[in-house]
């Protein structure tokens, strides 16, 4: 059964997934997620938001989440218990930090200086973490953790007071349609240009343009990129010829799939996997 709480304050781990794998989570224990690399799609009580390396995300305790892992990806996780947060010093000027929902349900670091206070404070922590085990007693680490949530509640609070951080159409836009192609990856006719615009209300042209302006890649290549790496993890958890795999996403044929791999991997899928096995 799992217990009610950790035996500290709050919990820290860091992993690396191919594939999401839910973790145990605490009643009223709110949470932070650092994407250190990798990219994907995030889902927040059922909302999509694509996600990169750098991005931060702060869960309620009553959030509902999970992450559709595109690109191999390393997640920093942090729980913390509300009776932490009550006893830290001005917990009045940030009182997103209960055990409700978030109020901002996408990324709340966009700044490149604030992502990097983040990474840097909690990989401090993380060192005073000998096996990423949850430390007492230790003054460093509640000195890192009350400057930690200290920021989070400053990021949250500038999100919902300032209008210029909600999401323009633009963005969410890309936001959806990199859900959508997550959820139909293996559905290559639901990926054509003209029937996902169709899906959108939009003209080829302008969902191309919106896409590229935001995503900084054509949803052609997203869906490519994004593909390679769902069969580089075929190559590595199954034992799929590359054949099969190539006609699962939808490759004309393998020396179609061949060629794109090699571009991305600067490898054959059977060089790869061979790699990958020793």
């Amino acid at each position: 059964m799992q217990p009610l709480s950790p035996p500290a304050p709050f919990f820290i781990e860091q992993v690396e997934q191919d594939q999401w794998i839910p973790p145990k989570r605490w009643a009223d224990w709110p949470e932070l997620i650092l994407v250190q690399t990798g990219e994907g799609c995030h889902a927040v009580n059922g909302n999509p938001f694509a996600y990169r390396s750098g991005d931060v995300f702060f869960l309620g305790a009553q959030d509902q989440y999970s992450f559709a892992i595109a690109q191999r990806t390393s997640f920093c996780r942090l729980s913390f218990s509300p009776f932490f947060v009550d006893s830290l010093p001005a917990r009045h000027a940030w009182g997103y930090l209960d055990g409700g929902a978030s109020p901002c349900l996408g990324p709340i670091a966009t700044d490149a200086a604030d992502q990097e206070k983040l990474r840097a404070l909690v990989g401090m922590l993380l060192a005073e973490e000998p096996g990423l085990r949850p430390c007492t007693d230790n003054f460093v680490v509640e000195s890192l953790l009350t400057v930690i949530l200290s920021l989070v509640g400053r990021l949250l609070t500038r999100t919902a007071l300032a209008p210029s951080t909600r999401l323009t159409h633009s963005v969410d836009l890309t936001r959806r349609v990199i859900a959508y192609i997550t959820r139909h990856i293996g559905e290559p006719h639901r990926l054509r240009l003209e029937t996902l615009a169709d899906a959108f209300n939009y003209s080829p042209g302008h969902l191309s343009a919106l896409f590229k302006e935001q995503a900084g890649d054509s949803i052609q290549h997203y869906i490519i990129r994004h593909k390679l790496n769902l069969v580089a993890r075929r190559l590595r958890q199954t034992s799929l010829t590359v054949s099969q795999v190539a006609d699962e996403f939808g490759f004309t044929d393998v020396c179609h799939l061949n060629k794109l791999f090699k571009r991305h991997y600067k490898r054959t899928p059977t060089t790869y996997r061979q790699s990958v096995w020793l």
